[in-house]
């Protein structure tokens, strides 16, 4: 197999609650959960052990959590699973942990899904160092241990005999899970394709471009994929008037033809159709007419610096076609097309000013909204949050403040519908398809990934 590492550590940490196959969140580890915007208590569920046997108690899951979210580990997901605030998780009983938030977040049950988050067992809390390294055996607490590393070249993980944790919608799979599991390094789609059917692969990301050269296929959504304009006091793009005139002269269809043969979705806000609370109502989107745009020519001559990764699509293409529409539109691009790693540091980076507009991907762990929206809304990159957009935008702050201070789940529905109406409003962003992973998948080899979103932990062998 291949694939990203925190896809594979799913396979080696438990996180409390987790995604079923209908989109519900459903319990991991935990038992039950009760939380409101500001925390909660999580009661775990007997029976869990470490790799080295040790039972999972509340102690082991306040320390883990609180280690993932202290200052000093500088997590990038913390933001994700715990808001912006400071975050106390302390042991009730022994089974039984309260989480308490600062600032009000209401994402929480869904970040707690989100596999940063998974619980580090005491031998690897004991041995920080080992635990970086991959050779802590009683660190994990999920249903693989890893076995084997070979540093940027294969990583072994092993079924665990004692565990008991699989939740009912895994277990409903047909097949069993495979006993070892090896992880390659390699992300050329095209000789995954031949190594699959070579049968020295069993599963690997493929180009949706090749799926009719195999039989079993497993499509996979990872995040989605939209413009951000930086609207800093350098940008062309504090005007609203060019961003609509670049929305208009963008195609979401055209887009999935180009970067996906088709297959993804097109959407219609900063998430997919099956996501909780999102906006399907594609009359909030600007109408594609590159022509009138040209006409009018409200483009003309403008000056823009286009920085994008070359992984959208083979070869880039997915940002080709971005660069191809606003340069026959009248503009004038400076068009940035690099690896993912520089293009981070121009778009996130300390230098990030300097780009006018972007094509951006997410990998949404999480499943919500609120990844995407926290790119546009709350605190700036450069002050220690997410937000890359710099818009100034007080009505839609509020409204993600209401968001994040929710409770009833259809209120906070109503809320994100206002928000997204806001931000798709004054084109803050412009939404084009949903991120995805096509799998080739060899003979013998099921995966069905639980409501389409990663999770290898589905892997199963048929024969």
């Amino acid at each position: 197999m291949g694939s990203d590492d925190y896809y594979a550590s799913r396979m080696l940490f438990d996180t409390l609650l987790r995604y079923d196959d209908d989109g519900e969140i459903v319990g991991g580890l935990a038992e039950s959960w009760d939380f409101d915007a500001t925390g909660g208590t999580v009661d775990i569920a007997e029976g869990a052990t470490c790799a080295d046997g040790t039972p999972i108690d509340a102690e082991i899951v306040a320390d883990s959590l609180n280690r993932f979210a202290s200052p000093d580990t500088q997590s990038g997901s913390k933001i994700l699973v715990f808001g912006n605030g400071e975050v106390s998780a302390e042991v009730l009983d022994s089974h039984t942990v309260d989480i308490s938030l600062s600032e009000p977040f209401s994402e929480l049950d869904a970040g707690l899904t989100m596999v940063a988050s998974g619980i580090v067992c005491p031998a690897g809390l004991d041995d920080l160092d080992g635990l970086g390294a991959g050779q802590v055996p009683g660190a994990f607490s999920g249903p693989f241990s890893l076995t084997s590393v070979t540093s940027g070249v294969e990583y072994v993980l092993e079924l665990r005999d004692d565990y008991a944790m699989w939740p009912d919608f895994i277990s409903r799979l047909d097949g069993r899970p495979p006993d070892r599991v090896s992880f390659s390094v390699g992300d050329d789609v095209a000789t995954n394709a031949n190594e699959v059917l070579g049968g020295s692969l069993d599963l690997a990301g493929v180009s949706p471009t090749d799926t009719e050269r195999f039989p079993n296929v497993a499509l996979v959504y990872i995040g989605e994929q939209y413009i951000v304009f930086n609207q800093n006091e350098t940008s062309p793009f504090q005007d609203e008037d060019l961003r609509r005139a670049v929305a208009r002269t963008l195609s979401g269809e055209a887009y999935n033809e180009v970067t996906y043969a088709g297959r993804s979705e097109v959407e219609y806000t900063m998430g997919d159709s099956g996501m909780q609370c999102a906006n399907t109502d594609e009359a909030l989107v600007e109408e594609y007419d590159r022509d009138a745009v040209q006409a009018e020519g409200v483009l003309d001559g403008v000056e823009m610096v286009y920085s994008a990764s070359n992984s959208f699509g083979p070869n880039g293409i997915g940002a080709e076609y971005i660069y191809q529409e606003l340069t026959d539109a009248g503009a004038h691009v400076d068009y940035q097309l690099v690896d993912n790693s520089t293009w981070a540091s121009l778009v996130l980076g300390p230098d990030a000013p300097s780009w006018d507009i972007t094509l951006f991907g997410t990998v949404n762990q999480t499943a919500t909204l609120w990844t995407g929206v926290s790119r546009i809304m709350g605190t700036a990159i450069e002050d220690g949050g997410r937000s890359m957009s710099r818009a100034d935008n007080p009505d839609g702050e509020q409204l993600a403040d209401e968001v994040m201070r929710s409770t009833d789940p259809d209120a906070k529905c109503e809320t994100y519908q206002k928000l997204q109406e806001n931000f798709l409003g004054r084109v803050d962003v412009v939404p084009l398809t949903a991120s995805i992973e096509v799998f080739a998948l060899a003979d013998g080899i099921a995966y069905e990934p639980p409501n389409s979103r990663m999770d290898y932990t589905a892997v199963r062998i048929v024969d």
